[in-house]
């Protein structure tokens, strides 16, 4: 199982394709054309930046990069270390926490004590699980939606035991911290868009701390890369990806027509209060479209032959019509 849950966190275009109802021409669509994006956006590709141990550089440095380029992150809290410090290096505050947690960025758990899940007893992990999430769920608002395994080590027990009631944990990651420089920065990154692949970048210090850029300038500068391929690259939190990836790969398509056009409606069998990540929607078609969802408009951007639209997964039915006369 662990195995297999590694390759789904690696290689996300292995994710399996919703089953579709191919058809005729249907009010100008064509039915067989419709299918769901493989990530957010009808981007080529994905990556997570995440943040270990709550370091007090995450909140001074990185939180405000973050902001001035409009990305978002997620960021591993030892709930034990809030407002200390991890080994000499200063943690952030509860205070800190809840300001990042209001601007969108991902608070995700990684433990009370920072231990080894794998070296637990049933009990000694129920409490480095549970209060752990108490501990944010009570000071930030937000019960942590991922976990991160401390050393990264994890068994098939333990990642189903810290997955449960969550969205996912992170499982594959590679370190970005002193040893990275700004060329295979820009190569891995190109090499993600090329593969069509998602990637789970690892950071700890920043300028002080273990394997801390030291000169932090060309994670900004990569950064800076990285915003300039919004339109094809998708920086999402561990939780958005995640959740979009497993719901994409659990979702089916039923499509029937419509006089005007067409019904597409999902069938979704995850947990709809823990997977609630909007699927986007792509028709192959150049026609002007409109679509609702529960008689709500749906926004619709055509590009490149291609519509997209944000749909809720467990929101029942799509109608889609050509020529902005959606029926409410």
């Amino acid at each position: 199982m662990l195995k297999r849950l590694l390759h789904f966190s690696a290689c996300c275009l292995m994710a399996v394709l919703p089953t579709i109802a191919a058809g005729q021409e249907t009010g100008g669509i064509d039915t067989a054309g419709i299918y769901v994006a493989t990530y957010h956006g009808d981007r080529r590709a994905a990556i997570v930046y995440t943040f270990d141990d709550g370091l007090l550089e995450h909140y001074t440095m990185v939180f405000p990069e973050l902001k001035k380029r409009g990305l978002k992150a997620t960021f591993g809290i030892v709930g034990s270390k809030v407002g200390g410090d991890m080994k000499g290096t200063p943690c952030l505050t509860w205070e800190n926490l809840r300001e990042m947690a209001a601007d969108g960025q991902e608070i995700a758990s990684h433990g009370w004590e920072h231990r080894n899940v794998t070296k637990l007893s049933p009990e000694a992990l129920r409490h480095e699980i549970e209060r752990n999430d108490s501990a944010i769920a009570d000071s930030v608002g937000i019960k942590p939606s991922t976990y991160f395994y401390p050393g990264n080590r994890k068994s098939e027990a333990a990642v189903a035991r810290c997955e449960a009631g969550r969205v996912g944990s992170r499982l594959a990651q590679v370190s970005m911290g002193s040893k990275r420089d700004s060329a295979w920065m820009r190569q891995w990154t190109d090499g993600l868009l090329k593969s069509g692949n998602w990637g789970i970048a690892m950071t700890h210090g920043i300028t002080t701390g273990y394997d801390a850029f030291g000169d932090p300038t060309r994670f900004w500068r990569h950064l800076d890369y990285v915003s300039s391929l919004r339109d094809s690259l998708w920086v999402g939190t561990l939780a958005d990806v995640t959740a979009y990836l497993r719901e994409r790969g659990n979702v089916r398509l039923d499509i029937t027509a419509t006089p005007k056009g067409v019904c597409v409606t999902p069938h979704m069998t995850l947990d709809s209060a823990i997977y609630r990540h909007p699927l986007t929607l792509v028709v192959n078609t150049a026609l002007p479209l409109k679509a609702t969802q529960g008689g709500r408009p749906l926004n619709v951007k055509t590009n490149n032959g291609k519509a997209t639209m944000d749909f809720d997964p467990n929101g029942g039915e799509v109608l889609i019509m050509k020529n902005g006369e959606a029926r409410k």
